[in-house]
């Protein structure tokens, strides 16, 4: 097993504290105590926090691309649409949000570099899904009230609405609603239609 070096356990371990806590939420002091290095090693990485930050961003950013890669898009849409769910369902109600969802409460005070990478994250799962959504509408008997683009932009606000307010209430109810808005939306698969 390979031993994680101290700039990825800061790294890691911001992850974590900001989907818990948000940007304010945590310092340098707190990294430095669950990695068990001096605060001065981490500015040695990090020279200020919105450095550290950017850096997670672009890890959680970088993560899920791999994940949304990895969804076969040969796959019917219903499954692409289970396989896109099943992480944001597994993470709701826990300790820990979305960290593009805590952060955007802080997105005023974020350096530009920061919001721009925040951005490209949400651009990039809303373009997924209008792919997903353009490949099932080639499949449905009725077409879509909207395009494809802007149904995206609705589902997945929805999606992330329903994560914080899984965290906010405890419960999954609103979250399982916005997810079987994107489930409703995919064609029956033939199998099914037939049971």
């Amino acid at each position: 097993m390979k031993t994680r070096s101290v700039r990825e356990q800061l790294v890691e371990h911001a992850l974590v504290l900001i989907r818990r806590r948000g940007f304010n939420g945590f310092s340098y002091r707190d990294l430095a105590e669950l990695v068990g290095v001096k605060t001065s090693s981490i500015h040695y990485y990090f020279p200020s926090k919105d450095d550290l930050v950017l850096e997670a961003v672009r890890e959680y950013s970088a993560r899920m691309q791999a994940r949304l890669h990895a969804i076969d898009s040969n796959l019917p849409p219903a499954e692409q649409a289970r396989q896109y769910l099943a992480p944001l369902r597994a993470n709701a109600g826990t300790d820990q949000a979305c960290l593009v969802s805590m952060l955007s409460a802080d997105v005023l005070v974020l350096p530009d570099a920061v919001r721009a990478v925040m951005q490209d994250y949400i651009r990039g799962n809303e373009q997924w899904l209008a792919r997903l959504f353009e490949r099932a509408a080639a499949q449905r008997e009725t077409p879509y009230q909207v395009a494809p683009q802007q149904l995206a932009q609705v589902v997945y606000g929805a999606l992330q609405s329903g994560q914080i307010s899984a965290r906010l209430f405890g419960t999954t109810e609103r979250l399982d609603a916005a997810a079987s808005l994107l489930a409703n939306a995919m064609p029956v698969e033939p199998e099914l239609a037939h049971a």
